[in-house]
């Protein structure tokens, strides 16, 4: 992802457009001081997002699952969703 660099000063200076800019088009700004990064500028969506994925990467049998779907995808071992439906609906009557 494209990342647009700013000293302190010029991000200053624009910070409200800064603002806008991040949360309508999701760029990412990198603040410097003196050359040396010192802070990111990114829309609260696309950092909840992150802090969603670290979340989800922290849960290590949920990747686990992930892994193991995508191999049944990958070869083909996938149902339709009327297959689904009718497994439901067999389950359904099997119960009662």
């Amino acid at each position: 992802m494209y990342m647009t660099t700013l000293s302190l000063a010029d991000a200053r200076a624009g910070f409200s457009r800064l603002i806008e800019s991040a949360n309508s088009t999701h760029e990412r700004f990198e603040v410097t001081r003196n050359g040396r990064r010192m802070a990111i500028l990114l829309s609260a969506d696309d950092y909840d997002g992150l802090l969603e994925t670290i979340d989800v990467l922290s849960d290590q049998p949920g990747v686990q699952a992930l892994h193991v779907a995508l191999e049944e995808l990958q070869v083909g071992d996938v149902h339709s969703v009327d297959d689904v439906r009718e497994a439901m609906a067999h389950r359904r009557t099997a119960s009662e």
